[in-house]
């Protein structure tokens, strides 16, 4: 399950049980090789710096070895998309260096006397290094097992860094899982991210982008690629148990819309170009669709959209994977026009809290009258259709809500 990011986190429901406890075997056995390349270390105590590390870094909490070496406590936000790729940044004035977010655990107290956790310090980094919001445009996502953290310790030692100059053996990474919850995210981060640096945070990154963890691996500094590696390991039953929901999202059957149930549909119309008039005729008219996985993964369907004796099939249409162009004849409703026309549209998938199994399927359009998000999900046995609607001449988005049968 994925929470909002103010509430406590709660594990992601299996879909696949028997699949994920052999994933889980597996993932044992590749820590234990991981480990072997990981930096050891003794028993340590978690404490925290008592002054300010330097004029730019606030003090932060730190773990200690029993030897008194000292490895800065560090949040790294691993952001996935629908293709299980992660979210990262070019570093300012260091081009090809890229990575994903990351910052120190604060040591200063709130006013409840309590310090700052790594997942809180998580949720502050993304938001401050990249403008992205837990709850609005990701979800936090606990890792199957919460005994076995994936954490990484690297050395700093020899770069000059006010890390070394503080006296910080290195940074023990430990990262936080989100997984992509908005569709301009998913598309394209570079329109969604705010690289300015927020809450008076100086600018990290110049550019973002999504990338496959193995490269990467392959291309991040070598000092910092254990912690990469350990991500990979330790994140690897999380992105199958994401594969197998995605397979298993149940939209199959015939739906029938409860036009009394509907929210914002009217406006939504009139937004559209449709006037009062017809907008509220059409919301009131019988709308049914047939949903039919098609062979595969089980990620793509065909849908049949009935007229309105519900029984004459008026449409049929393949949902793909990926982008693809759809061509319709005639008036429609939704896209615009009287002579038909062609529509880009894109359909992936994202994490939605409010969903039986936390995913909905996501159809975006663009259309001569706007951009469209079509976001379709499953809640109590219904099928819930959210859409949001923004016009081409920049008003601003209305969203409609309509629930199935």
């Amino acid at each position: 399950m994925f929470d909002g990011g103010n509430s406590q986190l709660v594990t992601l429901k299996t879909c696949r049980q028997q699949s994920i406890s052999r994933s889980m075997q597996l993932i044992h056995l590749r820590r234990s090789f991981t480990a072997l390349r990981l930096y050891s270390y003794s028993s340590f105590t978690s404490s925290f710096s008592s002054k300010m590390n330097d004029s730019h870094h606030p003090a932060s909490q730190y773990v200690q070895d029993d030897d008194g070496s000292k490895w800065r406590l560090c949040a790294g936000c691993a952001v996935f998309n629908s293709k299980n790729e992660l979210l990262i940044g070019e570093r300012i004035g260091k081009p090809g260096w890229w990575q994903a977010p990351q910052g120190g655990v604060d040591a200063s107290v709130d006013g409840n006397g309590v310090m700052e956790t790594v997942t809180a310090a998580a949720v502050r980094e993304l938001y401050e290094e990249v403008g992205l919001e837990a709850g609005k445009h990701v979800l936090l996502e606990k890792v199957y097992s919460e005994s076995i953290p994936i954490k990484c310790r690297y050395k700093t030692g020899g770069t000059g860094s006010w890390l070394e100059k503080a006296g910080f053996e290195g940074q023990e990474l430990n990262w936080v899982i989100f997984r992509c919850a908005d569709s301009s995210l998913e598309c394209d981060p570079s329109m969604t991210c705010n690289l300015s640096g927020l809450n008076g945070e100086s600018a990290e990154f110049s550019s973002v982008k999504w990338m496959s963890l193995d490269s990467v691996i392959a291309n991040v500094w070598e000092a910092k690629r254990g912690p990469y590696e350990a991500l990979r390991a330790g994140s690897a039953h999380v992105m199958e148990n994401w594969e197998g929901c995605c397979s298993q999202i149940d939209l199959v059957g015939k739906w029938t819309r409860d036009s009394k149930r509907s929210e914002g549909l009217v406006e939504a119309l009139i937004a559209r170009g449709i006037n009062e008039e017809n907008a509220v005729k059409s919301a009131a008219d019988p709308y049914v669709q047939k949903w039919e996985r098609l062979n595969g993964d089980g990620r793509e369907f065909k849908v049949l959209t009935y007229d309105k004796d519900t029984d004459t099939i008026r449409r049929e249409l393949v949902y793909p994977i990926g982008t693809f162009t759809e061509s319709y004849e005639g008036k429609s409703t939704l896209f615009g026009g009287s002579d038909g026309g062609s529509i880009k549209r894109q359909c992936f998938y994202l994490a939605e809290k409010d969903a039986d199994n936390e995913i909905a399927h996501v159809t975006t359009s663009i259309t001569p009258r706007g951009r469209e998000e079509s976001r379709r999900y499953t809640k109590n046995g219904e099928l819930i259709l959210h859409r949001s609607f923004w016009k081409s001449t920049g008003a601003d988005k209305v969203v409609s809500t309509e629930v199935f049968t």
